[in-house]
């Protein structure tokens, strides 16, 4: 399965690009230090875009992981149907844990440090 991590935040990409890698979840990862990044490359892909997981993080500069939806909802249904959403974070702001709740595109909220056992449940692998 392919993974998209999106993430402000270096370390956190690098920590959840080792862990799914190591774990055989993930047979490669494409990592994104932006949401504007992350997008510009779905907006390029074709009808041979793989299965893909996303883990999006909620607070980033720039486009936030909201915010991230609301252009995700605009994407061909075609490549929507190939992906898998998630948010992770760490945030316990009630509110953000409700609007993650209440997103139609978003699967789960995962929490930060990423634990690949539940995200595997998740998948049903």
């Amino acid at each position: 399965m392919e993974f998209i991590l999106i993430d402000d935040s270096v370390f956190d990409l690098f920590t959840q690009e080792k862990l799914l890698l190591r774990s055989g979840l993930a047979k490669s990862v494409k990592t994104f230090g932006s949401a504007q990044l992350a997008m510009d490359y779905l907006h390029a892909q074709s009808d041979e875009f793989p299965e893909t997981v996303i883990l999006l993080d909620i607070q980033m500069p720039g486009i936030n992981g909201f915010e991230f939806t609301g252009h995700y909802a605009a994407l061909p249904e075609m490549l929507r149907k190939r992906i898998k959403l998630f948010m992770i974070s760490s945030t316990v702001d009630t509110d953000d844990i409700e609007e993650v709740r209440l997103n139609p595109y978003v699967i789960e909220l995962l929490s930060k440090p990423l634990e690949i056992p539940v995200l595997r449940a998740l998948l049903g692998q």
